[in-house]
């Protein structure tokens, strides 16, 4: 650990045409990016002519296209052999022991159909009906024991046996399929009055408030009628928000959970909550599974406890996972994984990246503009991105996850998604870009996050190939969530980067959910239509200005979401994202690495392999239940 991560970072030899020199400033109170070695490089001439550099740009694309598809197989192979090793556990399996695990704040609220911000806790103390490993493309029943789906719109799930709440929910009573059905109820109160950050695109196609119904003929037996044909309704369930709760926990909460935090009927149950961090135990009315399925036990989990620190510093929590004092590190990219390659209490899991960043524009600041949105695109450079946030280990990215078949190619993606600062700044000034945002632009920077050198760099990248300076607003966890999804026409932001990987097992969730208006599209990104849930709570001039172009994001996606053929619906969702491309509202997809890589602690065994093991969702450690620790 000598040498630390911008040391490695500054001594990367990149052209300088594909990176942003480092001499112009983010924008008031940003810190610059470096230039980035120039070294030898002795091509870079500005004078050259537009032929040589229209060559030069073409094999550079070549290149990049090559080298996105031996990273893509590098990744494939190394994620094949990363799961035969993580799930090829050694005879001498051992039970019990503390799980130490870390995160940067407190939970902002302990309702799982309201909040999204941390899902260790739902994960450990909730039931499902289910989670879907993307790795095996296959969904695993963890109350259900089994389900069918006679036609598109009805499934049936059969519960398996045991099924108790914890002794401080509803008494520790058995959980029967009304308590499902009272559950998966919930979703459209709390979005309409607790403010749930859940996207409507998990539960719509469940929800009461559309036309869905539940049906429950016995205690064992739970039936959902959509509201419409969904394809991706079975992945969807394995969403944590999709957690079985005690009906008489919410009553007493007064309608809701936030306060809450016995309420389940999953392996473990709160110990404690302090300032300083959670504590889980194992509940002693779970029965464990009828036999071993997927990555759940036939007994109890094999880890008696977790211990959930809260610290606030980065490197505070990394010098804890160094020293062995934590379990799990997460996501880190190539020179962070360089950098603990010779600890001894780390290990690092390799696999396919199913990530997906996206810059989020604010739709009622945009929609009106669309050669303003064409001129953001074109100034940012979408390989320099590459070359300096992602250490040239990198693929551009699409508004399908790269890990789905359905997601447009590389050499596609580079035709559809250009970087041509002349025709940026043309564009700007023919759209009168200066009077219509005549103090530049405003995004915010997370103070919790590890790293914001991709929020720095797309900033410095618009200032210097389009001319308009970018103010970074500093927020901690909590502003950070209020800020985003500040209300239509109030957000003080006019960009936003994010990531979305906490669905990753559908298309239609894993990047979609920021592009479309029953998605994030509305609460994050502003693009509302008077057909929307919360359009009531607008005055229609608001909802005016994102209509059109909301209607048509959300026309295209509901019809690939009620396409069960798989062929049909390829064709659609590619037709989808080439939309997107080209009209630029609301969202840009942003390049993301082409190799996911994970760090978890020396003595954890069977882990879930790369990209599951950090979802929730697609049976992540969190709901790992023959995870275990060694010694």
């Amino acid at each position: 650990m000598a040498e630390g991560y911008w040391g490695k970072y500054w001594r990367r030899r990149v052209s300088r045409r594909r990176v942003l020199a480092g001499s112009a400033a983010v924008g008031a109170g940003a810190a610059a990016l470096v230039a980035v070695g120039c070294g030898d490089d002795d091509d870079d001439d500005d004078s050259a002519a537009p032929a040589a550099t229209a060559a030069a740009t073409q094999a550079a694309a070549a290149e990049a296209t090559e080298a996105a598809e031996e990273a893509a197989a590098e990744a494939t192979e190394a994620a094949e052999e990363a799961a035969a090793e993580a799930t090829e556990a050694p005879s001498a399996v051992q039970r019990g022991g503390t799980f130490h695990h870390h995160k940067a704040s407190q939970n902002t609220t302990l309702d799982p159909s309201v909040t999204v911000t941390d899902d260790t806790w739902a994960s450990l103390t909730y039931s499902h009906l289910l989670g879907f490993s993307l790795n095996e493309n296959s969904a695993w029943g963890d109350s259900a024991e089994s389900w069918e789906q006679p036609d598109a719109q009805t499934l049936v799930f059969s519960l398996q046996d045991g099924l108790r709440f914890n002794p401080d929910a509803a008494g520790g009573r058995e959980v029967t399929s009304e308590d499902f059905a009272f559950s998966f109820s919930r979703f459209p109160t709390s979005l309409s009055e607790h403010g749930s950050e859940v996207n409507q695109i998990q539960w719509g196609w469940m929800g009461v408030d559309r036309g869905a119904s539940f049906e429950t003929p016995d205690a064992k037996t739970f039936t959902i009628n959509l509201a419409f044909p969904w394809a991706s309704a079975v992945p969807s369930l394995g969403s944590t928000a999709m957690a079985v709760v005690a009906p008489e926990a919410v009553e007493a909460g007064g309608g809701h959970l936030k306060d809450t935090p016995n309420a389940g009927a999953g392996a473990y149950m709160f110990e404690d909550i302090s300032e300083s961090g959670n504590t889980y135990v194992r509940n002693p009315n779970y029965a464990g599974h009828s036999s071993d399925r997927g990555r759940f036990t036939a007994d109890t989990p094999l880890i008696d406890r977790w211990e959930d620190a809260i610290i606030v510093d980065a490197s505070a929590r990394e010098a804890r996972f160094i020293a062995g004092d934590s379990d799990i590190f997460g996501a880190i990219d190539k020179i962070q994984a360089d950098l603990f390659a010779n600890e001894s209490n780390v290990q690092i899991l390799e696999g396919v990246n199913n990530d997906h960043a996206i810059m989020e524009l604010d739709g009622f600041k945009w929609a009106q503009h669309p050669l303003l949105r064409e001129a953001v695109s074109l100034s940012i450079d979408w390989d320099g991105y590459i070359d300096v946030v992602l250490d040239g280990e990198g693929i551009r990215g699409a508004p399908v996850g790269p890990a789905f078949p359905q997601v447009l190619s590389q050499e596609e993606i580079r035709d559809l998604q250009q970087f041509d600062p002349a025709r940026a700044r043309q564009l700007w000034e023919q759209g009168g870009g200066d009077e219509v945002f005549p103090d530049g632009f405003v995004t915010v920077i997370a103070t919790f996050g590890a790293s914001t050198r991709h929020i720095e760099f797309i900033a410095q990248s618009i200032e210097e190939n389009l001319g308009v300076p970018t103010r970074l607003e500093p927020a901690d966890l909590a502003n950070y969530v209020a800020l985003a999804v500040a209300p239509a026409g109030q957000k003080i932001w006019h960009y936003f980067i994010a990531g979305e990987n906490s669905l990753p097992t559908i298309p239609d969730y894993n990047a979609l959910t920021h592009y479309v208006p029953n998605g994030y599209g509305a609460i994050f990104g502003g693009v509302y239509t008077h057909e929307h849930v919360l359009s009531a709570n607008y005055p229609p001039e608001i909802i005016d200005v994102t209509h059109e172009i909301g209607t048509e994001l959300q026309s295209r996606y509901d019809l690939q979401g009620a396409t069960p053929d798989p062929e049909a619906r390829t064709e659609i969702l590619q037709e989808l994202q080439r939309y997107i491309f080209t009209n630029f509202c609301c969202v840009l997809p942003l390049p993301v690495g082409s190799t996911k890589r994970f760090a978890i602690g020396s003595r954890v065994r069977n882990a879930p392999p790369v990209p599951d093991i950090e979802n929730a969702a697609s049976m992540g450690y969190h709901r790992t239940q023959n995870l275990w620790l060694e010694g």
